[in-house]
């Protein structure tokens, strides 16, 4: 089943759902319903997300076989920025939750997804004023996009290039999912171990990358975890990952029991 991994959920799958559920709630609240937007003189938009956070509180309980939903409501924060909180169920319990937080963004350049930056919709229908966690992520994601020294990561450092037909999207730019995705592919080739479930990622993204550019992943390792900084050409800062992991007992598989 695609929302199963090889240990537990798939990430990949959950959040690739979780933003397509968000930028589709953007698009109820503008009045349309397709989840495609464009600025007032008609250039594309592009709901882009500046923060993600994942957690998932019982990584062994789903199953084969079993029915996923994902509830969710939109919120506002500030002036120029949307989240979303969104619950994970399996079988009716609660196993998790996803905070997206996004800003629209479309290129001051054509083509060019160096050239990122932020713009206005035509006309949306605000939503309610974030509760106090989700305004707090979106808090301490924006501090660190701020900083001018982000964190170092010099543990471990690999190199990776992404593959434009697996992690871009349709918009031309690397897909939200992939920085977690080469983020893993990375620590596993460097040694990280296959029997680990996710129980919770925070990713901050600072900008994109254009097919083509290789990538540096830098790590610096934790107990249960890791923090990454996804790096682009001349070490120019994309994204700040701080992932943290279970790993299951060897006797009991978390996918079939």
């Amino acid at each position: 089943m695609a929302e199963m991994g090889y240990r537990g959920l798939s990430e990949q799958w959950l959040m690739r759902r979780a933003g397509d559920l968000h930028w589709r709630l953007i698009a109820q609240a503008i009045g349309q319903r397709e989840a495609v937007f464009a600025c007032a003189d008609g250039q594309p938009l592009y709901a882009a997300f500046c923060v993600t956070s994942l957690r998932i509180e019982s990584p062994a309980l789903p199953r084969l076989g079993q029915r996923l939903q994902l509830s969710a409501r939109l919120w506002r924060i500030g002036r120029s920025r949307l989240g979303s909180v969104q619950t994970i169920h399996v079988q009716g319990r609660t196993v998790g939750c996803i905070r997206l937080v996004s800003s629209f963004v479309g290129r001051g350049r054509p083509g060019c997804n160096r050239s990122i930056v932020r713009r206005a919709p035509r006309a949306m229908a605000l939503p309610p004023e974030a509760p106090a966690d989700l305004a707090a992520l979106a808090q301490r994601g924006a501090r660190l996009a701020a900083a001018p020294d982000k964190p170092g990561m010099t543990d471990r450092q690999e190199t990776v290039l992404p593959c434009p037909a697996t992690d871009f999207n349709a918009a031309g730019l690397l897909y939200f999912p992939s920085f977690a995705a080469l983020t893993d592919r990375v620590d596993f080739a460097s040694g990280g171990g296959p029997d680990r479930m996710i129980l919770a990622r925070d990713v901050v993204y600072f900008g994109n990358a254009q097919p083509g550019e290789a990538l540096t992943i830098g790590f610096r390792d934790r107990p249960c975890g890791h923090l990454a900084l996804v790096a682009g050409p001349g070490d120019r800062p994309l994204a700040c990952l701080r992932s943290r992991f279970a790993v299951p007992d060897r006797g009991d598989d978390p996918v079939t029991g």
